[in-house]
């Protein structure tokens, strides 16, 4: 069977977040939808149909009414979890089958029946075969799709970077943790992949940065307070400082506002874009590597660090200006009051009729006008927020910090009131959050790659991918990068004239610069990529035979993808 481009399903799957797409053409865009699988269960209904489910929409307008003050009739469902232990796993089978139908005939709005569409499903590494039998039966059987190649999120990472071989690592959303994987020929390394964090993720970063961002400015809650119009000697509720801090590092991620300035990761520096660095040419690529070994041996160390102070708070690549940078030289920039109400749009001046014989006459410029600032913002409407929040990243390297995040660690701990953390404090916390951060585990599993040539191969190339915006956060890949230099010592290529191990550089890759619509996002968006790269390539192709067809599941049954591709067996 001939594959349409046009008529390609792409879905990337996490416990959190459905992504999708429909055609894949010559310019790639990015996911069509992004499409949470939290979804509400209408209550009275047993859940054994789809119409029992709230999905996307009709559930954020059910929770409008609740909030309104209306009467709450539903119950939340996450259909996907990821285990501490056993990583993701699907706990209601209809709810899942309800957001996937959601997506493809409310939010895609498909034209045609779904046997016209061939599907590409990425999927968690840690996902057990009996789950991707049961999505295999979910997608032939009751969603009617006609053929499908399901894959993991690391092997279609390493496509997107356009690696044969090497590191993946993939950071989870909220509750997600983190997951290190190995990527040999096209192929996840069963033995070394699958290694996990079950503690560090994204949302450990946004409550830790936000517990920063409270030390640096206690005065936010009364900021908070005065926008919201309250009065004097009124508090905020349980959560509410938590919630609007959380608000406000989402902002800081959007604007890509957060780099790595950390005096406890040693040695690391990185602007507050992460963008390149003024006077050190050819350190980042066209394919977003970032060469390490080549600075130190260029003697560029001090400019990059240079470099990096001069680069604070300028705005992104393409002479994109900051608006909210200050006068102190980019140490702070301002962002929106989580608290001050909505500021009505400016109505738009009306429009004069334009006909086929009538002349559109312009009102002259007023010069006095056109010189004029911006008027000043209303008072309490935007918060000042400073160089503490660089420190976002910190947790990811050194677990152990996120014991000061238990509300009794401090008083500003306290005020966030993250019970959720209680369990990290005392003496056994380390025994908990265990002291290897995300540089020693992948170290950990480049180690156990047994044969020297897959391990050097391997060990050439690190991708860093997400769930959420993380892997966007350009100082990442880089702060990584050089944190893994110790445990490529055994990867020698030959040694200097003063008898030091000569180690090949090892390459930060993101996606090609030529994907300009994953330019911004590349990093949460790059299984997507790699889904819809993979799928132009592979989906109807009889060579290759990698994919599945509704004929091969109806002779052969559920498991006989295991046979196609030898990364699964």
């Amino acid at each position: 069977m001939v594959v349409r481009d046009e008529l390609l399903l792409v879905f990337d799957l996490t416990s959190t977040l459905l992504r999708a797409g429909l055609g894949v053409t010559d310019l790639i865009r990015g996911p069509l939808i992004e499409l949470p699988t939290r979804v509400g269960r209408m209550a009275g209904k047993s859940g054994t149909r789809v119409e029992d489910y709230l999905v996307g929409a009709q559930l954020a307008a059910a929770e409008a009414v609740t909030a309104a003050g209306g009467a709450r009739n539903f119950d939340i469902i996450d259909p996907c979890r990821v285990d501490q232990r056993s990583g993701f796993e699907v706990t209601d089978w209809n709810a899942l089958e309800a957001v996937f139908r959601y997506a493809m005939h409310t939010s895609l709005q498909l034209q045609r029946p779904p046997l016209a569409h061939p599907a590409v499903l990425s999927l968690p590494s840690s996902c057990p075969q009996s789950t991707v039998d049961a999505l295999h039966r979910l997608l032939f059987e009751r969603l009617l799709l006609p053929q499908l190649l399901v894959s993991t999120r690391p092997f279609f990472a390493s496509g997107a970077a356009g690696a044969l071989s090497c590191l993946v690592v993939d950071v989870g959303y909220r509750g997600e943790g983190t997951e290190v994987s190995v990527v040999h020929d096209n192929q996840e390394l069963p033995g070394p992949s699958g290694l996990r964090l079950p503690h560090l993720d994204e949302g450990v970063c946004d409550d830790y940065c936000a517990l920063k961002l409270l030390e640096a400015h206690p005065d936010i809650p009364q900021q908070l307070l005065a926008a919201a119009g309250r009065g004097e000697g009124a508090e905020l509720a349980p959560g509410e400082l938590a919630n609007a801090l959380r608000r406000i590092v989402g902002e800081l991620k959007v604007r890509d506002l957060i780099g790595l300035e950390s005096p406890l990761v040693a040695g690391l520096s990185a602007s507050a874009n992460g963008g390149a660095v003024p006077g050190v040419d050819g350190l980042e690529g066209e394919d977003g590597s970032f060469d390490v070994a080549k600075a130190i041996v260029d003697g560029k160390v001090n400019d990059i660090v240079k470099g990096a102070g001069s680069n604070k708070g300028k705005g992104k690549e393409g002479g994109q200006d900051d608006a909210a940078a200050t006068e102190d030289d980019g140490e702070f920039v301002t962002v929106a009051n989580p608290f001050a109400p909505a500021q009505p749009a400016p109505a738009p001046p009306p429009a004069a009729p334009v006909g086929p014989n009538s002349e559109l006459d312009l009102p002259a410029a007023d010069p006095a006008s056109a010189s004029a600032p911006a008027p000043a913002p209303a008072p309490h409407t935007t918060l000042r927020v400073g160089p503490a929040r660089h420190r976002y990243l910190e947790p990811l390297f050194l677990p152990s910090l996120v014991a000061a995040l238990a509300p009794g660690a401090s008083p500003a701990a306290a005020q966030l009131g993250m019970h959720e953390y209680a369990r990290f404090a005392g003496e056994g916390a380390k025994a908990v959050l265990g002291e290897a951060g995300v540089a020693e585990a992948v170290g950990v599993a480049l180690s156990a790659v047994e044969d020297a040539e897959v391990r050097a191969a391997v060990g050439e190339a690190v991708v860093v991918v997400s769930s959420g915006r993380i892997a966007s956060n350009r100082a990442l890949g880089p702060a990584l990068v050089a944190l893994l230099s110790p445990f490529r010592s055994d990867l020698a290529a030959g040694y200097d004239a003063e008898g030091q191990p000569l180690t090949r550089p090892m390459r930060y890759l993101r996606a090609p610069e030529y994907f300009a619509n994953f330019k911004d996002r590349a990093g949460e968006w790059m299984v997507y990529l790699g889904a819809c790269v993979m799928g132009k390539l592979l989906l109807g192709d009889s060579q290759s035979k990698l994919f599945m067809t509704k004929q091969d599941y109806a002779n052969h049954g559920p498991s006989f993808y295991r046979q196609l591709d030898p990364g699964q067996s």
